[in-house]
C-alpha cells in the first residue's frame, strides 16, 4: 500500500521532529512547552505503531485482486467509448503531460496539452505522439501546424496548483487566428518562441513522418528529437518530478515514494 508508507514515512518524521524540538528547548532552559511536545510525540509513536503493525490498514486502499482469483472476458470493441477509455487511460499510467509548441506559417503560436506522447528510439531519438480531431470533428491546430513547419516543442511542467490549472485552460478549443500564449500571458524564452520560461525542461523536435492510425480519427505524428533544454549548464541526475495524468482527467506528480531499481532497462 503506496498511501500506508506515506503516512509511516510523514509521521517518523513528525517524531524527529518533536524530538529535536524538544532538544532544542532544553538547550535554551525553555522548558515549559516540553510536556506538551513529549505528548505530542507519544501520540504520534503510539499511532505510527498500530500503522505498522497493520492495524489501521482499513484506513488505506486495498490492493487490486489478481487474476489468478476468478476472471472475465471483455471485448473492447463492445464496451462504450468512455468505459474503454476509462480502463485503458488507468492502465498506462501515469503518463507525463506535454504542453506542445507550435506555429504555424502565420506566425501565430498554438500550446496545448498531451499525454499521448511517447519515447521509440534512443538512436536516433524519436517519439511519437497521437493527435486525433477534437469532438467537433475539428483537426488540431497543433497538427496544422506540424504539417506546415514540421517543428515543434515538447514542454515539461513542474507539478503544482498553477500549472495544473494552466492545462485545463488550454485544453479547450479557441479560434486558429489566436493565440494560447497571448490569451493566458504565457512566457517564453527569446533563444525560441515556443519554450515556456515555466517549464521544467523542454525538447525542440522536428517531424519525420506522419501516419493515418487505422479506423481511427487520429494521426501518429513521429518525432526527431534534436535538442534538450534543462535548467543550468549540467543535465540532472536524478529523476525529475513532473506534471502527469492518471486516467483519463487526473492531474498529479511523478515519480512517487515507493520504487525499485531493476538490473536493465525495459
Amino acid at each position: 500500500m503506496e498511501g500506508r508508507q506515506h503516512v509511516i514515512e510523514f509521521l517518523t518524521k513528525c517524531i524527529e521532529y518533536a524530538d529535536a524540538s524538544i532538544l532544542r528547548k532544553q538547550a535554551r532552559g525553555d522548558t515549559e512547552e516540553i510536556p506538551q511536545w513529549e505528548t505530542y510525540r507519544e501520540f504520534t509513536r503510539h499511532a505510527l505503531e498500530e500503522i505498522q503493525a497493520g492495524e489501521l490498514n482499513r484506513w488505506f486502499p486495498k490492493e487490486n485482486p489478481t487474476l489468478h482469483q476468478e476472471a472475465s472476458k471483455h471485448t473492447l470493441d463492445d464496451m462504450e467509448h468512455k468505459a474503454r477509455s476509462l480502463f485503458l487511460s488507468n492502465l498506462v499510467s501515469p503518463r507525463p503531460l506535454v504542453m506542445l509548441g507550435t506555429e504555424s506559417n502565420n506566425g501565430i503560436r498554438n500550446l496545448a496539452p498531451y499525454t499521448s506522447v511517447s519515447i521509440v528510439a534512443n538512436s536516433p531519438p524519436l517519439a511519437v505522439i497521437s493527435l486525433s480531431v477534437n469532438r467537433e470533428d475539428r483537426v488540431r491546430d497543433s497538427l496544422i501546424n506540424l504539417r506546415e513547419n514540421g517543428k515543434a516543442v515538447l514542454n515539461f511542467l513542474q507539478p503544482n496548483q498553477e500549472n495544473a490549472r494552466l492545462v485545463n485552460e488550454t485544453c479547450k478549443p479557441i479560434p486558429r487566428e489566436q493565440s494560447e500564449w497571448d490569451a493566458f500571458e504565457i512566457e517564453s524564452l527569446e533563444s525560441n518562441k515556443l519554450i515556456m520560461k515555466e517549464a521544467s525542461m523542454a525538447i525542440e523536435a522536428e517531424v519525420v513522418a506522419e501516419h493515418d492510425l487505422p479506423e481511427a480519427k487520429a494521426s501518429l505524428v513521429v518525432l526527431r528529437l534534436t535538442k534538450l533544454i534543462v535548467p543550468g549548464e549540467h543535465l540532472p541526475t536524478e529523476s525529475v518530478h513532473l506534471l502527469c495524468q492518471h486516467g483519463l482527467n487526473r492531474l498529479m506528480a511523478t515519480p512517487t515514494a515507493w520504487d525499485y531499481n531493476i538490473d536493465s532497462n525495459v
